[in-house]
């Protein structure tokens, strides 16, 4: 934003290195963004536990003023910020995003100190891709009516270190199948069957 905004703020002219500022700046702003949009939403929900009753609803409402935040900034944008550049120049339209965003910046980096860091448990597309492979090869297996005969890792925590069991869910229970214990699963690994919350990565991943 501070690259565009002094390529913005330079006299009217069509040299190359205004040029190059330019679209420099034009291209930092899209890999910034791109860069920050796919963690910013994953990394506030990190910032709450699910299983206390307190800081559930606060994960709710942290995402409701996230949504709202990004909305009013969009409206902002497309309305008041436009209008500036028409009448004041475009230079004093991007310096004031440019503005908030350096302050933003500044705030994320004083409240460093109290985050919560979520350790990273691999990939949940390998979790997903393994839960609907041994799902679909166990198609013709009958799903028990209750559900604690299907296989579970013993304990509170997950198989998968740095992460928690998620709740069973009654959507999408055709993927319980991949929990069922056969005869084949017998002679291997207990480990490698996927177990009974693991399929609940979907949901997870879907939303």
């Amino acid at each position: 934003m501070a690259v565009l905004t002094i390529s913005a703020s330079l006299p009217a002219q069509s040299s190359p290195p205004q040029k190059f500022a330019f679209f420099l700046g034009l291209y930092m702003i899209a890999l910034g963004a791109g860069g920050i949009k796919p963690c910013v939403s994953s990394f506030g929900a990190d910032q709450f536990d699910d299983t206390d009753p307190l800081e559930r609803p606060q994960k709710g409402s942290f995402f409701n003023w996230f949504y709202f935040s990004i909305n009013a900034g969009s409206l902002m944008s497309g309305t008041i910020l436009v209008y500036i550049q028409d009448n004041y120049g475009w230079g004093l339209g991007f310096g004031i995003p440019t503005l908030f965003m350096a302050l933003a910046i500044g705030n994320f980096f004083i409240g460093s100190g109290i985050y919560r860091f979520q350790k990273p448990g691999g990939s949940p597309i390998i979790r997903v891709c393994q839960v609907i492979v041994a799902a679909f090869r166990k198609w013709r297996v009958q799903l028990p009516d209750d559900k604690a005969l299907l296989y579970e890792v013993p304990g509170k925590n997950s198989a998968i270190e740095g992460s928690r069991k998620l709740d069973h869910t009654n959507e999408l229970r055709f993927l319980d199948k991949a929990a069922i214990i056969t005869p084949s699963d017998a002679k291997s690994k207990t480990s490698d069957i996927p177990s009974h919350g693991d399929y609940a990565l979907l949901l997870k991943w879907r939303n």
